[in-house]
């Protein structure tokens, strides 16, 4: 068999391979286990603490505002705590860090995305909500 021969036959399985893949690809599509844990928390029920709302007023939003916003953010593994009984905790960062005005700590009730708190990054705001139980 010469060098033509067996590149004809590669073809003949590779390109009808390829195309078969790109079917199965553009269907399902390729998610990372922080884009989906990210869609899993926008789409569940927002559930703010206290300090959290006492937070969002110093930010002046509006919780419909505040979780159109969580599609700025990242997962940060090395800070959460996905294995926290009864439920995990995720350390959520704004994806553009420049602009980052806050961070949170979300914990994943079943149905229900919770909120205890919210860290202000920017120290000139007065915000007195630290002092809330």
């Amino acid at each position: 068999m010469n060098f033509k021969q067996r590149l004809r036959l590669f073809l003949i399985g590779f390109i009808p391979g390829c195309i078969i893949l790109l079917f199965i690809v553009n269907k399902t599509g390729c998610t990372s286990p922080n884009e989906l844990k990210m869609l899993e928390l926008q789409h569940q029920y927002l559930q703010l603490g206290e300090k959290a709302k006492c937070k969002l007023k110093c930010l002046v939003m509006v919780e419909k505002g505040f979780k159109v916003n969580l599609r700025n953010f990242n997962v940060n593994y090395d800070l959460s705590d996905v294995h926290k009984k009864p439920y995990g905790t995720y350390y959520l960062k704004q994806i553009d860090t420049k602009n980052a005005r806050y961070e949170m700590i979300a914990e994943d009730k079943d149905t229900i995305t919770y909120i205890h708190d919210i860290k202000l990054l920017n120290n000139s705001q007065n915000c007195n909500c630290d002092t809330l139980k």
